[in-house]
């Protein structure tokens, strides 16, 4: 089946499972007409105590020590839980989406999490404080949407502010994937791996303080990242999310990345991070992701689940305030075998117990109403039920507060084990400065964005992830009175570096980039609509490039100096690749201007892999889940990379 109708048939099933789901959306999932009316003269007005003013959010006439920021934390939190009723302390516990300005796709997608209850609604009547940012909007459209949700949030009971989360946002285009988005309007930088394959925290840490600032600038106090997940299985899709496969330097850039977003404490000017996916996501059976049926399990064949904690042994030493454990099954690890959110053994005695964890542990997104390897026998009230008993504290993607409420009422989860929750979601609260200040100045957002030195060190840190991985007779870098044909990289781009002509016929040199090898589709594992669609945009265990690629690779080698610049978001076998290219390039989602700053000799290559480049798929078969960098003969080796002197 040649490419033009694979994406045909790909399509219309995308176009089948998106009509699918809306419908399900529609006509399954009950739709609330509720429309939240709340009087702004119910907004907190100051109190005046010694010269200084203070936000009333009770509006009792009088400051409580929760409104005080004179008192410690823990004397805040105190007096904030001694108010509130059993829904206000489950509403802290869900963690549904907040659309912005979304995608079509991403729309139905979202909005089924959320049953077509509104965030209004989600926030006067479940009394939920924590929603995570899915859309495309600007960075202004998104402060003045936040403003207005923070104004809704203050005009409740006791005014808890809303904390807002996201996934990584400041990627190059073609730098992300599932959970990782590029946001207009923000700065531009590497995925992770191009972070790692720089090998230099430093810059990671000064990426952290710029994320953060923009962050704040737009109204997020939280961040869905880092994933210090270990890059040990090279088929998992999610690889390019990583720092990589070795364990030292995961645990270096995870303190890195948390030391920019974080700062040394958490004040009013930091993001926070929510580290993921413990207890490590990467040794996935076969390769195959967990966010479908197919990939629910972790297997540990090499006997080598201790390597993937280390990042989060690393994390906690470095105060990190909130977790996110993954969906997969820790496969004959644990006394049973469930997934993460579902076991005790992973969440209380080796998290808690074992590393002394005292923060929040945030599941995975939509581990009860879907994704819940294990335990999908149970009843939803069952899987709450097993879930908290396990260590669960927030719910990443869900808002089934009446399930908790009733859990308590019945006396099968007790009032104290969900105020032990509670107690540690509302200390970052306090300690992020929201309960003084939840808004943002939406008229200094666009100079608190983007900046010009933003830009720039975005790109010095695209540059420095650029690998060099061969350069037969010194093809690289190229000269100025080269004729050059560009095929996947942008023609109006590459021509302020020197001549590009039109026609490869009449190139010197040929630059052919390729996106990151997908090939077809994880299979669902599952009939469910969700599933199917989240199948489409997971590639399978295939890592070599499509027959067509190689024969267009072919064609090129034959007319000119083929210069081969391949993403490398996971590893990709290019065994084939590398005999027809004079110079291969390996990048981690950069852009166009970085690229061939780097091809054409402007800045000189010195990333180095941050994952072995296997020769072939059958030593990636043979290869161990758990195992970092275990194929018999790679192409090239974990840290390789070369530079124009060598």
């Amino acid at each position: 089946m040649n490419t033009t109708i694979r994406w045909i048939i790909g399509g219309l099933a995308l176009i089948a499972v998106i009509t699918g789901l809306y419908a399900s959306h529609l006509f399954l999932k009950p739709i609330s007409k509720i429309k939240a009316s709340l009087s702004q003269a119910a907004i907190a007005t100051p109190v005046t105590i010694d010269g200084e003013q203070f936000r009333d959010l009770n509006r009792n006439g009088r400051l409580d020590p929760y409104e005080d920021y004179r008192v410690n934390t823990e004397s805040r939190v105190d007096n904030l839980l001694s108010q509130m009723t059993l829904q206000e302390k489950v509403g802290q516990m869900f963690h549904p989406p907040v659309l912005i300005e979304p995608d079509p796709l991403f729309r139905v997608f979202m909005e089924s999490m959320n049953g077509g209850v509104s965030v209004e609604e989600l926030i006067t009547h479940e009394s939920i404080t924590h929603f995570n940012f899915y859309g495309s909007a600007s960075p202004d459209n998104i402060a003045k949407r936040l403003n207005q949700l923070q104004n809704m949030a203050e005009a409740t009971r006791l005014g808890i502010p809303l904390s807002i989360s996201s996934d990584p946002v400041h990627e190059v285009p073609r730098g992300g994937g599932i959970a990782s988005f590029s946001l207009d309007g923000l700065s531009k930088w590497p995925s992770q791996l191009g972070f790692a394959a720089s090998r230099n925290p430093a810059l990671l840490e000064e990426f952290g303080r710029i994320a953060a600032a923009e962050y704040r600038a737009m109204g997020f106090t939280t961040a869905l990242h880092p994933m210090s997940d270990m890059a040990t299985e090279p088929r998992w899709a999610r690889n390019f999310g990583t720092f990589g496969s070795n364990a030292g330097l995961s645990s270096e850039m995870t303190a890195a990345y948390m030391a920019g977003f974080q700062g040394t404490t958490l004040t009013d000017t930091s993001v926070m991070t929510m580290v993921k996916h413990f207890p490590g996501g990467g040794p996935q059976e076969n390769g195959l992701d967990p966010h479908l049926k197919s990939g629910e399990s972790q297997v540990y064949p090499g006997d080598n689940f201790e390597y993937h904690l280390a990042p989060f042994v690393t994390a906690i030493e470095k105060g990190m305030r909130v977790v996110m454990p993954y969906y997969g099954i820790p496969t004959g690890q644990t006394d049973e075998d469930v997934a993460m959110a579902y076991n005790r053994m992973i969440l209380t005695d080796l998290l808690r117990d074992e590393l002394g964890f005292t923060g929040v542990v945030c599941s995975d997104w939509g581990v009860i109403t879907g994704r819940n390897w294990g335990v999908e026998d149970l009843t939803i009230s069952e899987r709450y039920q097993k879930s908290i008993e396990a260590g669960i504290d927030q719910y990443g993607g869900e808002r089934d507060t009446a399930v908790v409420v009733d859990l308590v009422q019945r006396g099968l989860v007790s009032e104290e084990r969900i105020d032990a929750s509670v107690r540690r979601i509302l200390r970052n609260k306090f300690d992020l400065g929201l309960f003084e200040q939840p808004y943002v100045d939406e008229e200094a957002v666009s100079d608190r964005v983007n900046q010009g030195g933003y830009i720039e060190r975005g790109l010095e840190a695209q540059r420095q992830s650029v690998v060099l991985l061969s350069n037969d007779d010194s093809a690289l870098p190229l000269s100025t009175d080269q004729k050059v044909f560009v095929d996947g990289l942008d023609p109006s781009v590459a021509s302020r570096f020197g001549l590009i002509v039109n026609d490869a016929a009449e190139a010197d040199v040929i630059i052919l980039f390729l996106n990151t090898v997908f090939n077809g589709n994880q299979p669902a594992g599952t009939d469910r609509v969700l599933d199917n669609m989240l199948a489409t945009m997971i590639p399978d265990d295939d890592l070599n490039f499509s027959p067509e690629i190689i024969r267009k690779a072919e064609r090129y080698a034959e007319q000119a100096t083929l210069i081969t610049i391949v993403d490398l978001n996971r590893p990709a076998v290019l065994t084939e690749l590398e005999a027809l290219s004079d110079a291969l390039v390996g990048t981690f989602g950069v852009s166009d201007e970085a690229m061939l700053d780097v091809v054409h000799g402007r800045h000189n290559p010195a990333g180095k892999l941050p994952f072995e480049l296997p020769s072939s798929m059958a030593e990636v078969e043979a290869q161990l889940e758990d195992l970092p960098d275990d194929t018999m003969n790679p192409l090239f080796p974990y840290g390789w990379g070369l530079s124009f002197n060598d």
